[in-house]
């Protein structure tokens, strides 16, 4: 009885723990997806100027057929013609959000919609997915270290 007894203590406050870190780690997950909204939110409002306060200094992109895009004003660069394009809307939702174990590095998953007026003024939407790479800053703000996409095929041309 006397060895049960502090055992059970033990087993007691490690499931303590464990529930505690999980509820930690949900907290910081839903941390992550909230930054990502506020991303798609700033960047809906504000286009450019919105994205842009979301960028780490040292953020960077792939794209295809060009070389890796490094630093702020080159991924700046990048997205400025569409973000400035008022035809164009781009939304996205995060799906999913992961946090390191040292909780100051993440990414989120997610899925996009880019959605244009032609010349006809008729809405043309494209779609497709997303992986983003976060950084947590010294003043608790999650920044973008890394962004890329890649576009859903397009829906296949009806039968002529």
């Amino acid at each position: 009885m006397k060895r049960t007894l502090p055992a059970c203590a033990l087993m007691f406050l490690l499931g303590i723990a464990a529930q505690w870190s999980f509820a930690r780690a949900a907290a910081n997950r839903d941390a992550l997806l909230a930054a990502d909204r506020a991303f798609d939110a700033a960047t809906a409002e504000k286009k450019f100027d919105g994205f842009s306060t979301f960028l780490a200094d040292n953020a960077a992109t792939l794209r295809a057929d060009q070389p890796v895009l490094r630093g702020k004003a080159a991924v700046q660069q990048e997205w400025k013609s569409l973000l400035e394009n008022k035809a164009i809307s781009l939304r996205w939702q995060p799906i999913s959000a992961e946090i390191s174990k040292s909780k100051d590095l993440g990414y989120t998953v997610g899925s996009y919609t880019v959605t244009r007026t032609d010349d006809k003024g008729s809405e043309v939407v494209g779609s497709g997915k997303y992986l983003t790479v976060w950084r947590m800053q010294k003043d608790g703000s999650w920044k973008v270290e890394f962004d890329t996409g890649v576009p859903d095929s397009p829906p296949a041309s009806p039968a002529q």
